[in-house]
């Protein structure tokens, strides 16, 4: 999950993307410290790092221009080359319509039945992607210069949706004349909530294309974008916090959704209000967390942002305020000091927790490689031995009869029987002889030592994991209940503005 984080985190240092932007040693500062405390076991100089720090620097200029980027353990140098060419002047504009136009028998029209919906199959889909993403002629954003050619070819209206997933590519029709302007008396109502767009067409948006598994970590992006951008690095204080914090985190989930889907501000600004109404405590309840978490670490600007909660009148201007108090259903209300020895416990152990987790499933990973055909190697040695035992058995008892056949061959004076006797010792030796070849390759597959020893050592690892997991998670059941009180009762403090008393 560095990735998400490491974008966020981009955005709290950078500030929105601008074609001026240079980047200076404070930045190295911020972006290695923050590497430093998120990556734990791996380096910056790990390959898979580095992909990870460049792609979030990618994605975040992608509008502008393209990244140049170096970075070593302790610096990063980029440098951004802006795009030369806008979609429309683009030499490749054309043979993307072609392709278009060459398949349009590949797509689909009133796709599942829905007349808004038009779907290009996977062919098609791959057939355009494939050609956009080998562009080398020209320096340009390709994937607006693939809308642009599909917004050309279709002769789609401006507010038109068009939404590229990996094997197909759908286009919403958008008629504005579902969008209606709001009145005055309307505001701060849902018609304001939703931009003057008719909740049907959002339910239906919300279900076909906001797709769960697609989109698990957008509302915790959300929440962690607005507490890395307006708590840990503006600092607002809380009267600027009940003020706009509901438009702050609008204003990001807009940022998101056109990020992920397509410029179209009037649908989005509705959208967003729908969608953050839906999972309006899931943010909250992120938020919540986040905050907490900082309070665990004893955070300054985070325990005084709590504090205001205790106040309980607050005086502005000559006029008293009745101030949101962190109150449970029960009607406890909690302070600061009642919080912190919970969340410190709370909090430091649900991090261990995960960190046992996370190493656990490292040793299992590296454990399971010593598995064969599904058994460990102290099974997997077990059969062998079993198998060996018997083929020895066997052998012995050959050996037997062996000795027996060759003692009555000597004493035998019969020439018809000796005879018989030589065919049965040939045979018994070359039985015997098959026997100890087979008991030889059984042992050449037995697991060796140092293989036995690494799976007991890396075995009592995961079995002491286990045991202190089982301990943390006994201190996460005692202090859950107090925890979720707590949440709970932020969030509803988080959500809730002060209220002017009577004179």
């Amino acid at each position: 999950m560095l990735l998400p984080k490491l974008k966020i985190h981009l955005k709290t240092i950078i500030g929105e993307p601008s074609i001026y932007f240079v980047w200076e040693d404070e930045h190295n500062e911020k972006l290695f410290s923050y590497l430093e405390e998120h990556l734990n076991d791996v380096t910056i100089e790990t390959p898979e790092v580095q992909a990870t720090i460049k792609e979030a620097l990618r994605e975040h200029f992608e509008s502008l221009g393209s990244v140049l980027f170096k970075i070593s353990s302790t610096q990063l140098r980029m440098k951004l080359l802006p795009y030369k060419i806008e979609p429309k002047d683009s030499v490749n504009l054309d043979p993307l319509i072609n392709i278009i136009e060459e398949n349009s028998d590949l797509i689909e029209y009133d796709s599942n039945e829905k007349k808004d919906l038009i779907c290009m199959g996977k062919d098609l889909t791959l057939k355009l992607t494939h050609f956009a993403s080998h562009i080398t002629n020209e320096e340009i954003n390709k994937k607006e210069l693939l809308k642009h050619a599909i917004r050309e070819a279709l002769e789609l209206e401006k507010s038109d949706i068009v939404i590229i997933k990996k094997e197909q590519i759908f286009i919403k029709l958008f008629d504005m004349s579902n969008y209606r302007e709001v009145s005055e008396s309307e505001k701060n109502t849902i018609a304001e909530r939703y931009n003057g767009i008719s909740e049907e067409h959002l339910i239906s948006f919300y279900k076909n294309f906001f797709i769960k598994d697609e989109n698990k970590y957008f509302f915790y992006e959300v929440a962690e974008q607005f507490v890395n951008v307006y708590l840990l690095e503006k600092k607002i204080d809380n009267i600027t916090y009940e003020k706009y914090v509901f438009s702050f985190i609008q204003a990001i989930i807009i940022e998101h959704l056109e990020n992920l889907f397509d410029n179209n501000p009037e649908f989005f600004k509705g959208f967003s209000g729908y969608v953050f109404r839906v999972h309006f405590k899931e943010v909250f309840g992120y938020i919540a967390n986040m905050i907490l978490s900082e309070v665990s670490v004893s955070n300054k600007y985070m325990i005084d942002f709590l504090k205001y909660y205790s106040l309980n009148v607050l005086v502005i201007d000559g006029q008293k305020y009745k101030v949101p108090e962190i109150e449970a259903e029960n009607g406890m209300k909690w302070t600061v000091s009642s919080m912190m020895s919970i969340v410190k416990i709370y909090m430091k152990t649900d991090e261990s927790l995960e960190a046992i987790l996370g190493q656990k499933e490292d040793l299992q990973d590296s454990i399971s490689d010593l598995y064969i055909d599904g058994l460990s190697p102290m099974e997997y040695n077990n059969i062998i031995t079993k198998e060996m035992n018997q083929l020895s058995q066997e052998i012995t008892s050959l050996a037997k009869k062996l000795n027996l056949d060759i003692d009555s061959l000597d004493s035998s004076k019969n020439e018809q029987y000796k005879e018989s006797l030589k065919n049965s010792i040939q045979d018994i030796r070359s039985e015997m002889q098959l026997k100890r070849e087979k008991h030889a390759k059984l042992l050449s597959k037995m697991v060796g030592k140092d293989d036995l020893l690494l799976y007991n050592n890396t075995k009592k690892e995961i079995d002491a994991l286990t045991r202190q997991e089982k301990r943390e998670e006994m201190i996460l059941k005692q202090n859950e209940e107090a925890f979720i009180s707590i949440t709970n009762s932020l969030i509803k403090a988080l959500t809730s503005k002060m209220i002017l008393l009577d004179k």
